[in-house]
């Protein structure tokens, strides 16, 4: 009994020990199995490119000899990001500006790399774009923004600026544009301090500290710059000026006042000789015919109904005629972008007034809360492209194919086609005009915000040009546009005008 009682025992003893080990063996496996979803859910945060679907590179030529603009966007759930970029044929230039984009990437995937698709209802997001300066030399000052938000809540923007010499190659850093006076340095930190204490917008919650310290006379300090025909920008970073909140800040000094400290080859003798540096073209002869005749339409309907006695219409007693209502068009060019072009809705939504937005097709795509916002405020939406290269410099399909694409995704975004175009410059050819695409409106008065992004400025040049039946160019991703509408609004509204968008324009 007793050795039937031992074995029994042994045998209970066996069985436990089986129990235990399945048991630790199935706990193992569920560990690795939820390690290996963790580590996918990682992966797919720091390298969607993983997943051939996941990010799109579009390549296509800019309106600049020689450049290129790169796109590349991200539509992994985890790691949405657009990032544009210029590309050249140097190819040091071209190895630090992907060198910079790569540790962007890098740095923001690191970021999100612990956040889960349940906890990323509020967008994380990556978004760099840039701008591109020239002077009258034809040197390149590509300005990078780059702008990040985690799960809602914007983490980081800074500028990034690059320089080219585009027939030498040269890349231009701070030192190349300035005399190699030993006093040099200091005049030109005294000439930036002195704007940014007079400059309202640059003024206004400066902690004098941490600008002292931030422009103090060493070169490294002034590297993030551009240069154009008529200025001298310097950008700081959030934080370097005033509290982190207020983010970047931009200092742009008339060229006039820093000739006397460039070299030779940067310096402008005369305003003269300026006028001719700028990058848009709307009055070049293309553009100028084009635009000529819309307005010329304008014109001869208003000289025919109510000026000209031998255009064959009969005109009613004085008593009786009906005063003329002066009309303008506003647009906004480059968006939707989530913040800027919100704020630019709310001032038009103070004033009453409808403008039309041509709208990229690779920003709709990626904000298309705000672009089913301008379509829910009344808005006309027009295309502008899918990522704005040089139309005229295109083959037919290629062009053809960056309209179609951008309007497939507005009509899926706001359920209507866009009923306008406006292509990236006014570049075009005819051969393109005749295709089947939206009608195109280019504009008769260039505010230069894309140039100046200065708030004061932009009223400056509006009040030049602005006449009955004007077609306005703006842009709605430039913080100083949204931050200067208002006055702008304020004063054509005072000078009569009535607000329509460019289809009611040309009617």
């Amino acid at each position: 009994m007793k050795k039937t009682f031992g074995n029994g025992k042994f045998k209970l003893i066996d069985v436990l020990l089986t129990i235990i080990i399945i048991f630790l063996a199935m706990t193992a496996i569920l560990l690795i199995f939820s390690k290996g979803s963790s580590d996918n859910q990682i992966k797919s945060a720091q390298s969607p490119s993983s997943d051939k679907d996941a990010v799109v590179v579009d390549k296509s030529d800019s309106k600049y000899d020689g450049i290129k603009i790169v796109t590349e966007t991200s539509n992994d759930p985890l790691a949405k990001y657009a990032v544009q970029y210029p590309q050249s044929k140097n190819e040091d230039f071209n190895n630090n500006v992907v060198t910079y984009i790569k540790q962007a990437k890098k740095n923001y995937l690191e970021a999100i790399r612990d956040v889960k698709i349940e906890d990323n209802k509020k967008k994380s997001e990556l978004n760099i774009s840039y701008e591109t300066h020239v002077d009258k030399k034809g040197n390149y000052s590509f300005v990078l923004m780059n702008n990040e938000s985690l799960q809602g809540s914007k983490r980081l923007s800074e500028i990034e600026s690059f320089h080219l010499n585009s027939k030498t190659g040269e890349q231009l850093d701070i030192q190349t544009v300035f005399k190699e006076d030993p006093d040099t340095l200091q005049k030109m930190t005294e000439r930036v301090r002195r704007k940014i204490q007079h400059t309202d917008k640059l003024s206004d919650g400066l902690i004098a500290d941490k600008m002292q310290i931030r422009t103090e006379p060493e070169w490294r300090n002034y590297e993030n710059y551009a240069i154009t025909g008529k200025a001298m920008i310097f950008f700081f970073e959030s934080g370097s000026l005033k509290a982190l909140k207020a983010g970047p800040q931009i200092a742009t000094i008339p060229i006039e006042e820093m000739n006397d400290l460039l070299k030779p080859e940067f310096q402008v003798a005369t305003v003269s000789q300026t006028e001719g540096d700028k990058v848009n073209k709307p009055n070049d002869s293309k553009n100028e015919k084009t635009e000529g005749s819309t307005d010329k339409g304008n014109a001869t309907k208003n000289e025919g109904t109510k000026e000209d006695p031998k255009s064959g219409a009969e005109t009613p007693p004085p008593e009786a005629e009906e005063p003329h209502e002066k009309k303008i068009a506003l647009t906004f060019d480059d968006g939707p972008d989530p913040k800027t072009t919100i704020q630019i809705l709310n001032t038009l939504e103070k004033y009453d007034a409808k403008a039309t937005f041509f709208m990229l097709g690779s920003r709709v795509e990626y904000y298309p809360d705000t672009a089913k916002a301008v379509k829910a405020a009344g808005h006309e939406i027009g295309n502008h492209s899918w990522n704005h290269p040089d139309l005229s410099k295109m083959p037919l399909a290629k062009a053809l194919e960056e309209i179609n694409r951008t309007t497939a995704i507005i009509q899926k975004v706001t359920g209507e086609k866009p009923t306008v175009f406006r292509p990236p410059y006014g570049a075009y050819t005819d051969q393109l005009s005749k295709q089947t695409i939206p009608p195109i409106i280019l504009w008769n008065v260039d505010t230069l915000d894309w140039k100046y992004r200065d708030s004061n400025k932009l009223l400056e040049e509006v009040k030049k040009s602005t006449k009955d039946g004007s077609t306005i160019l703006m842009h709605d991703i430039h913080p100083s546009t949204a931050d200067g509408l208002d006055n702008v609004m304020a004063y054509l509204q005072s000078q009569g005008y009535k607000f329509v968008t460019v289809s009611e324009l040309h009617k």
